[in-house]
């Protein structure tokens, strides 16, 4: 596989995650504020705090699910041409 094609696929890969975590984000911004200020009614610290916790937890697991889909299309697609660790 060159460089070139390579290189596509990560970019692909980056805009599918980048676009989900915009779809996703979004929303959840809208709610852990309402919810923060509104319901829990806390500071401006425990809100950043909260949201940083909750937005790194969804991150991490939508990376994950992202990561895998795509190295199993791309297996596929190319063949099993990585190494097994």
């Amino acid at each position: 596989m060159t460089y070139q094609q390579k290189f596509r696929i990560a970019l692909k890969e980056a805009l599918s995650d980048t676009g989900l975590a915009f779809i996703v984000n979004v929303p959840l911004n809208f709610l852990l504020v309402y919810l923060c200020i509104t319901v829990w009614q806390v500071g401006t610290f425990w809100t950043s705090v909260i949201m940083t916790s909750i937005f790194t937890v969804f991150a991490i697991t939508r990376k994950t699910y992202v990561r895998l889909y795509f190295d199993d299309r791309n297996r596929k697609k190319y063949g099993d041409t990585q190494q097994k660790i």
